[in-house]
């Protein structure tokens, strides 16, 4: 297909590259609960099964695939969105989706029907769909083009079996965003003295040139993510200045409010081959099923001198080197990684793209007390990787150390959330990467 063509092209130029914060808070949204049609839903993207893999929001604008990783789009643009995600299954399954428009934090429906904000009746056939040949882990690999949506705003994509709505595969988010507010940004070390050496700290302005609000003060929401996920992000406090005629806002703090930890370079791995061992790959066994690998033991680098390399920000990308151009031959490794660190450190999680960031008992290191060493093993295919370890509530990640050197992506999105509206409106949206905002 198209598609996989595209990404099979970005992933070449990654190898050949690398070869040479705190969760929005709610704020207490009365909107009621799906639960009783949806008894399990999360709003958040997330596998309901173990055999979904490697989801994937595939954003282009017209046939120009533009990020497999943040899926924000623009109303009324050339902008298209494409799920795509594998099941570890030899038979072809019913697969249906809906979309749900979401409040701008994430935890609950909005109180819209269907009918506002979609064209079509909101129950949508997943027909397009691939068998994998070749590899030890069948697969079928399925792909679904998002419709257009007629409002801005936070969206859900829950993905179901059999027609039976209560049986989740899958739920997915994305955005869409208006083009009614500009936003200017700069990013400095921060103005805590202790933090300067570890913290970046972001200032904006907001500009509401294209849109009428009554209350600026408190009907305007900016949230800020580090490297497009909601694990590092936070929702910005009050302006400090409004001016213009309530056009203009500020966001300029003093005490750490905007402040986020620049944390360290992503560590990375290429599975892409079982022919000889990738990037960080110890070794591999094609003997079992599925492949096995094990990758060099990790070490603790909070302590080290801030080292500079190119990386993703946490991305992953699929492909393979013995078919490059045949993405169905990809197959599925169980890729352990290993971490040297002591035990009273606590409960260490692996983070990326990979595993959306998700702080759960699936991505928690387990720590072997015979070998002293901690690990966990993934089921992923193949491709380039990369991740972090997190422990939380530590600003200063014990594992990784934080850098104000460290290059990030950041994102601006800027909500409208009023009585009056019967839903949180996306007015405005930026992207900008750290080095460029200094």
């Amino acid at each position: 297909m198209k598609q996989n063509l595209i990404i099979l092209i970005t992933f070449l130029i990654i190898i050949s590259t690398q070869n040479s914060c705190v969760p929005v808070q709610s704020t207490g949204s009365k909107t009621p609960s799906p639960k009783s049609y949806y008894p399990d839903l999360s709003f958040e993207s997330k596998s309901y099964q173990e055999r979904i893999n490697t989801v994937q929001s595939i954003l282009f604008n017209g046939n120009k695939m533009t990020s497999t990783n943040n899926p924000v789009l623009e109303l009324g643009k050339n902008d298209r969105l494409l799920l795509t995600f594998d099941d570890i299954n030899e038979q072809q399954q019913q697969y249906f989706a809906k979309i749900l428009h979401c409040n701008k934090d994430w935890t609950a429906k909005s109180n819209i029907q269907a009918m506002d904000y979609l064209e079509e009746f909101n129950q949508f056939p997943i027909r397009e769909f691939e068998f994998s040949f070749d590899t030890k882990m069948g697969y079928v690999h399925y792909e679904w083009q998002v419709p257009t949506v007629r409002l801005s705003g936070n969206y859900l994509i829950v993905v179901y079996q059999n027609n039976n709505e209560e049986d989740i595969i899958l739920t997915e988010r994305f955005m869409v965003h208006e083009n009614k507010a500009g936003i200017n940004f700069q990013i400095s070390a921060s103005n805590v003295v202790s933090k300067r050496r570890t913290h970046q700290e972001l200032e904006f302005e907001v500009m509401l040139n294209n849109i009428n609000v009554l209350n600026v003060g408190a009907d305007i929401y900016p949230v800020v993510r580090q490297n497009y996920n909601w694990l590092f992000a936070k929702e910005a406090p009050k302006p400090l200045q409004i001016s213009d005629g309530n056009k203009r806002l500020t966001y300029k703090f003093y005490n750490g409010e905007l402040n986020f930890p620049g944390n360290n370079e992503f560590r990375f791995f290429d599975i892409s081959t079982v022919n000889f061992k990738g990037n960080g790959v110890a070794n591999i066994n094609k003997e079992t099923k599925p492949i096995t690998t094990t990758l060099r033991v990790d070490q603790i680098r909070a302590s080290e001198a801030f080292r500079e390399w190119e990386d993703r920000n946490g991305t992953f990308v699929i492909g393979n080197r013995e078919r490059q151009d045949i993405p169905l031959v990809s197959d599925y490794f169980l890729t352990e990684l290993k971490l040297e660190a002591p035990q009273e450190i606590g409960d260490i999680y692996v983070v990326g793209e990979f595993n959306n960031w998700q702080l759960n008992n699936k991505n928690r290191m387990k720590y072997n007390t015979n070998t002293g060493i901690y690990q966990n093993s993934f089921l992923l295919k193949q491709g380039y990787y990369e991740y972090l370890y997190f422990v939380k509530n530590q600003e200063n990640n014990p594992i990784e150390g934080s850098h104000f050197a460290t290059e990030n992506n950041y994102d601006i999105l800027i909500y409208f959330s009023s009585p009056q509206l019967r839903y949180d409106r996306l007015i405005g949206y930026t992207q900008f990467n750290s080095r460029a905002a200094q």
